[in-house]
């Protein structure tokens, strides 16, 4: 098979895939099929795929990002039986609360949603009994993925993904231990005013009391979910972007009961079919998911027609959630605020400021933790690794039950972190050259889409010094969580 033709394949298998998983996250089926897909294209992932494939005369950056789809998408078809067991299960899984069978999908909502603590306890306790029976399928995935990863020459799955996807995994976890020790004083400072409103000492604090904090139901009235999506309407407009006009984007806000809490963007075709979905469940967390999801939505509905399949739909996933933290932190923003919302933001900053510095060190930690779990022999054994290292981080009881459900494929966990520390440097950027009000400014906007036109053909560490930044640089990232907090 030449390259033309696996270029040929390779799309339709990635299109196929992604109309699967949105049609079974979005909650319009029951059931995550992915057998009949990879039966379709058994070729494109074979054994001798890979080293057939590194001696194509092609573009050195196209193969890289090929090879990382070769080897990324072997694991995934040695444990998608465990995957599609995992989904079968979270979808039928209820919680009995307050005499009625709740789906498990809904139950983070309630569980944030719910003010009294020893309700919310005991919710959160439910919920991680029934997450539990998913442990079983999703550790047969992790061990299958494991021995995927010592196929292609590599010692593990994670010295295979660290050379595939360049995320420099020692010297961003050196970074991330190096935060989370700068940041304990003013980490746990700012938790314990927030425990202390909540009448909860540290010691007996749970992971749902946290998620109480973040959903900060005293700013609903701010984000009324019918304006919402108008909201994001007039945001994009302002940058001179009609949503209205985009037929290739397609807004599901749709609250079905299957339908996953987390909110995604679901590139089938791209730039043609792209489908943003979303859950309202009420306040500021729908407004961040909306927007976030809405920066890969137009990254990746504008992306040329005429770039290869390795930039349009492969690449430094960073990149594209760069452009959406971009977007979802316009929420974040003074004067952006001041023009769209009428509310007193001193106290949203400050809450916003936290849930950042918290995203920061959990995203930092499960780094630490993901790295010791694809090493691990034994999955079950870094359980209580798992609850020990996020609770002692984050300050609160996590519990060892999420140590496989809190993991996604790839260390994706380490691009979200690389794309935490461009957006503000990119944002930075922004500011100097179209103003403080660089979102109301067709230019910037203009400036955005010439960007998103390239796909991931760049790193975000090229596009760092594209912009004029020698390096990522964690320090701007802490100059933002102090001015929020007011600590500066």
């Amino acid at each position: 098979m030449g390259p033309e033709e696996y270029l040929h394949d390779a799309e339709g298998f990635t299109r196929s895939l992604s109309a699967e998983q949105y049609v079974a996250r979005s909650g319009l089926k029951a059931t995550l099929d992915l057998a009949p897909i990879y039966e379709r294209y058994p070729h494109l992932f074979e054994g001798d795929r890979f080293a057939e494939a590194s001696r194509w005369d092609i573009d050195p950056r196209q193969l890289h990002h090929l090879l990382d789809f070769i080897a990324h998408g072997y694991a995934e078809d040695q444990s998608r039986d465990s995957a599609e067991r995992a989904a079968a299960m979270e979808t039928s899984l209820t919680v009995d609360w307050d005499e009625a069978p709740v789906p498990y999908r809904q139950v983070p909502a309630l569980i944030a949603g719910e003010a009294n603590a020893v309700r919310r306890h005991a919710l959160e306790a439910k919920y991680l009994t029934a997450m539990t029976t998913l442990n079983s399928p999703l550790e047969a995935g992790e061990k299958r993925k494991q021995r995927a990863g010592r196929q292609f020459g590599h010692a593990d799955y994670v010295a295979m993904y660290d050379e595939l996807r360049g995320f420099d995994l020692a010297g961003l976890t050196a970074t991330m231990k190096k935060f989370i020790a700068d940041t304990h004083d003013l980490y746990f400072s700012t938790l314990d005013t927030y425990l202390h409103e909540m009448h909860i000492l540290r010691e007996d604090a749970r992971r749902c009391d946290l998620s109480r904090i973040f959903r900060a139901p005293h700013h609903d009235v701010s984000f009324p979910s019918d304006q919402m999506l108008p909201r994001l309407h007039s945001a994009l407009r302002d940058l001179g972007i009609l949503l209205g006009d985009q037929p290739n984007i397609h807004v599901d806000a749709e609250p079905r009961p299957l339908k996953s809490p987390r909110a995604f963007c679901a590139i089938i075709g791209v730039p043609d079919e792209i489908r943003l979905v979303v859950k309202p469940s009420g306040g500021e967390q729908d407004y961040e998911s909306l927007f976030h999801e809405a920066g890969h939505a137009e990254h990746y509905g504008s992306v040329g027609r005429t770039e290869p399949f390795a930039y349009r739909y492969l690449g430094d996933p960073s990149v594209t959630e760069s452009y959406a933290f971009l977007f979802e932190y316009l929420l974040h923003d003074a004067n952006w605020l001041r023009r769209n919302l009428a509310m007193d933001a001193t106290n949203f900053f400050h809450l916003v400021g936290f849930q950042r510095l918290y995203m920061l060190r959990r995203y930092g930690s499960k780094l630490i933790y993901e790295q010791e779990l694809h090493r691990s022999n034994e999955p079950g054994d870094v359980a209580t690794y798992y609850d020990d290292l996020m609770s002692q981080n984050l300050g609160a009881t996590y519990g060892p039950e999420s140590f496989l459900t809190d993991v996604d494929d790839g260390f994706y966990c380490a691009a979200y972190l690389r794309a935490w520390i461009f957006e503000a440097q990119h944002r930075r950027f922004l500011l100097k050259e179209f103003d403080q009000e660089w979102f109301r400014n067709p230019k910037a906007g203009r400036f955005l889409v010439e960007l998103w036109r390239e796909g991931q053909k760049y790193s975000v560490e090229e596009l760092a010094r594209f912009m004029g930044f020698e390096q990522l640089d964690i320090g701007v990232v802490t100059q933002d969580i102090r001015r929020l907090l007011g600590a500066e």
